[in-house]
């Protein structure tokens, strides 16, 4: 279809705003593909189409549950997200320009795709500026982000192509085709490849070659990507689960994928909608992908209790944890008490901060003060092996996750002294959080972050156990 782009007065934007609504949401006639943007006109039998100019309210005007599913998920939220924008901004700034594109083009891809985010030099300082009042950088990974990718170039980095002109899904009908262009695509109904949509933004190499997040990866390399077979599980089957409702507001009920995009990440602005309905979807997921165990191995020859506690990766098709691993952080916080219920032994507490004591001078004020810790997570480090803290200044990583099926645990051996009644009670928690507070302390401190733009990031307890043993 040739398609042109015309500017308005206000007055004949709602005129055809209101024919839009009128027969593009429920009527399978031939009708001639004409609607209103924010910015213009487009019509039938002209030049361009601006169909990434469609901003996700726009589109909810007919399509409104997965709209108002959208606006309460992260993506709506990946470039108003106070924390996004002060790592861009000190990443830019850090590294003289040269990050240039590499956090945007996953959490403001339209954007960056059309060239609209350009890194600017001022008197020698390095700027990108995030205009929040343009829609196309605002509303981060939209509507017209996902349902215009024509082709996945590669896997990683938000290297794919965007169409100008049609609009893709699992399938179409005349609605849709008297709506927008509209075709189907087999990245969004075939098992085998609708992951690949995913994958384009979920797996991330840093301008150092450093991988930064291996969802994708993970889950390619393992048994839940198995096409043909009861055991394969797409992306979008865990993270994009189906419901009965409406497509658009007058549409036949039918089994629909939730755009919540279901996650374990939480906007941490006080005024982000549906703050309660996010942290309760992450509370679900996060307790329902792991288990923790604790056995007791008796007491060895050098008189010690030996307690095992182990975590399995479960219900899970990538790594435990996933996502932007250096950042996130699951642990074990594991209590033991005596006869007399006298706590004689802790590690995964935090220090006076509220940071674990991982062993890396900076992260705490006593580093050293817990060396059992049960940590899972990414250190990133520089050229050197030293630890840093910044996606951009990483040159290799070090990690500790578990894998999909997989358990790891850790001996702990507690003097046998210590239980001189010949009893012990164990307590294991499993805790998550996105942020370890050294990370944002260092933003605030640096001035990138104002701290009453965040409020606190929560410890999700994901599972607890306990048990009572005689020696």
């Amino acid at each position: 279809m040739n398609v042109a782009f015309k500017m308005c007065s206000h007055w004949r934007h709602s005129v055809l705003l209101l024919l839009y609504l009128a027969v593009g949401c429920g009527s399978d006639d031939d009708q001639p593909f004409m609607y209103a943007t924010d910015v213009g006109v487009i019509e039938a039998d002209a030049d361009v189409n601006k169909i990434g100019e469609l901003t996700p309210e726009y589109c909810g005007s007919c399509h409104q549950s997965h709209f108002e599913q959208w606006r309460i998920s992260m993506h709506a939220f990946a470039t108003k997200d106070p924390i996004f924008q002060a790592m861009n901004k000190k990443g830019i700034e850090n590294t003289d320009g040269r990050l240039n594109q590499f956090c945007v083009q996953c959490h403001a891809p339209n954007a960056s795709l059309r060239d609209q985010l350009p890194v600017v030099e001022k008197d020698g300082r390095f700027t990108m500026e995030l205009d929040m009042t343009n829609p196309v950088i605002s509303e981060g990974v939209q509507c017209t982000t996902c349902h215009r990718i024509e082709a996945v170039l590669a896997t990683q980095n938000a290297n794919i192509s965007l169409s100008d002109t049609t609009f893709y899904g699992a399938g179409t009908s005349a609605a849709a085709q008297a709506a927008h262009p509209m075709e189907a695509s087999p990245l969004f109904s075939d098992p085998a490849q609708k992951s690949i949509l995913c994958g384009s933004c979920h797996d991330v190499l840093n301008p150092n070659g450093v991988r930064l997040d291996s969802t994708f990866s993970a889950w390619y390399a393992n048994s839940y990507n198995n096409p043909g077979t009861p055991n394969h599980r797409t992306c979008q089957d865990c993270h994009m689960p189906t419901y009965l409702g409406r497509i658009t507001r007058d549409g036949p009920e039918k089994m629909l994928h939730s755009h919540t995009f279901v996650g374990v990440y939480q906007a941490l602005s006080p005024n982000f909608p549906g703050r309660p309905e996010q942290a309760a979807i992450a509370e679900r997921l996060l307790q329902d992908c792991a288990e923790i165990e604790i056995r007791y191995n008796g007491v060895d020859e050098t008189d010690h209790a030996v307690v095992v506690v182990s975590v399995k990766n479960i219900n899970n098709g990538h790594n435990l944890p996933s996502g932007s691993t250096a950042d996130t952080q699951v642990w074990v916080h594991l209590q033991v008490f005596d006869h007399d219920d006298q706590l004689v032994y802790e590690s995964g507490m935090t220090d006076e901060n509220g940071d674990l004591m991982d062993g890396v001078i900076g992260h705490s004020v006593d580093p050293d003060g817990d060396p059992e810790l049960m940590l899972y997570g990414q250190f990133v480090l520089d050229n050197d092996a030293r630890h840093v803290t910044f996606a951009w200044e990483a040159h290799q990583f070090t990690d500790n996750l578990i894998a999909p099926g997989q358990r790891k645990w850790r001996d702990f051996e507690l003097p046998a002294a210590l239980f001189e009644q010949g009893r012990m009670r164990v307590l294991a928690t499993l805790n998550y959080r996105t942020f370890p507070p050294f990370f944002l302390r260092t933003l605030m401190d640096e001035g990138y972050l104002d701290p009453d733009a965040i409020d606190p990031v929560p410890i999700i307890e994901m599972e607890r156990v306990e048990a009572e043993f005689e020696l």
